[in-house]
């Protein structure tokens, strides 16, 4: 009303100095505009260039629903499982605007996102709500003082440092993981996720790998995931007849309770070789033969005996025993863990080896004629020797 009644007096209306075109404030006009122009300028904030060229690897029918030439849709809940060529990107977009998820609490309204490597080394990028996707190509920023030129990961920490641009998070991309699952459970606030999983070239090539394998999964129903007990931990003791191992783990465990079960445990072994040798505590063996995750136990080892039930359990503490261990031999040992919605999780996994045992029944297999030969001969040497001491005296008297 005021701004109506100074009209008549020469005086432009208060509202209208205030408003712009269309009635939108002349302050948010300006930021539309220069917005806009940022948008358009090379490495601007609205810069996707790095979106398209040859750095992408494009989306096959593994990856999902291929919506475009150069990403892929994931579906909540449903694991895909694709391979990379080295030195490229692929990019995912995952959606949810489901309001029950949403009106979760605060302590269950999260979302778990997944990368196992089944073979090789692949690192995961995520970025919420807005795009660009991540662009993983320019991760290692040289240390200020250094001409050098940024990088794509792994980052040496002696000469860059790791600042992802259109990252929220992501893997731990200096080397020391290589080769070990990444694993993000964060709170679900967002419905929109744009993912990128990079595979580094020559890591990868030092470990013989020249088409990087890896499993993706999406999950908002965070309660449907079997958790491994006592943080997957296995231990084992060798049975009576010492040809034979018992391993034994932790019931697994599902946060929030009450949305899934456990179906069934999976034990897996392989027969290690000589050159097969533990990179790190994270990576469980090596890039090459990945027995941590999921994929990689299925294309490394093999499933001993039938699906072991929960029901057998006693405790909160699960058994299991093999039998037919070769002396002097390693063996991997492996737990899966597979809940009824159809989700499944790996336990950390360990080595062990019959060697302690067969050096302390060194002669077990020895029979009464051989122990009876023996003590022969040594009484036989002992006589000589007591003839010969006794020969020696008399001469000398």
């Amino acid at each position: 009303v005021r701004a109506r009644a100074r009209v008549g007096h020469g005086h432009r209306p208060i509202m209208d100095r205030w408003l712009g075109v269309g009635g939108l404030p002349r302050a948010a006009l300006s930021l539309v505009v220069w917005a806009a122009l940022l948008s358009t300028l090379p490495g601007g904030r609205g810069d996707c260039s790095h979106e398209t060229g040859p750095d992408i690897d494009p989306p096959t029918a593994a990856d999902g629903e291929v919506v475009d030439i150069n990403h892929a849709v994931l579906r909540d809940g449903r694991p895909i499982m694709s391979s990379i060529n080295l030195g490229k990107q692929k990019m995912y977009y995952y959606e949810n605007l489901n309001a029950t998820t949403m009106n979760q609490p605060e302590r269950y309204r999260k979302i778990i996102i997944s990368l196992e490597p089944c073979e090789g080394v692949v690192y995961l990028f995520v970025r919420k709500t807005r795009r660009c996707w991540p662009d993983p190509h320019n991760c290692c920023k040289p240390i200020p003082g250094r001409a050098l030129a940024a990088a794509a990961p792994p980052c040496n920490k002696s000469t860059h440092t790791v600042q992802c641009t259109w990252s929220h998070f992501h893997s731990v991309i200096d080397g020391s993981r290589d080769g070990a699952p990444t694993f993000f459970e964060v709170p679900h606030s967002s419905a929109k996720y744009f993912l990128s999983v990079y595979a580094p070239s020559e890591v990868n090539l030092d470990h013989g790998v020249g088409s990087p394998k890896f499993r993706l999964t999406v999950l908002a129903d965070i309660g449907a995931y079997p958790r491994p007990g006592l943080q997957g931990q296995l231990q084992t003791r060798f049975a009576v007849d010492e040809r034979a191992v018992e391993v034994s783990w932790d019931e697994a465990a599902f946060i929030p309770m009450g949305v899934s079960s456990l179906r069934n445990y999976y034990l897996y072994s392989s027969l290690l070789l000589a050159s097969d040798k533990k990179q790190s505590e994270s990576v469980f063996i090596s890039p090459s033969k990945i027995m941590n995750s999921v994929c990689g136990l299925e294309r490394n080892a093999v499933k001993y005996g039938n699906a072991i039930s929960p029901a057998s359990c006693q405790d909160g503490i699960c058994k299991a025993m093999i039998a037919g261990i070769v002396p002097k031999r390693r063996y991997m040992l492996n737990i899966i863990a597979e809940s009824y919605r159809g989700f499944n999780s790996t336990y950390s996994g360990i080595v062990v080896s019959s060697d302690w045992s067969e050096s302390r029944h060194a002669f077990s297999d020895w029979s009464e004629t051989t122990t009876s030969l023996v003590g022969g001969i040594c009484g036989t040497i002992f006589g000589v020797l007591v003839i010969g001491y006794l020969w020696i005296v008399k001469l000398y008297k």
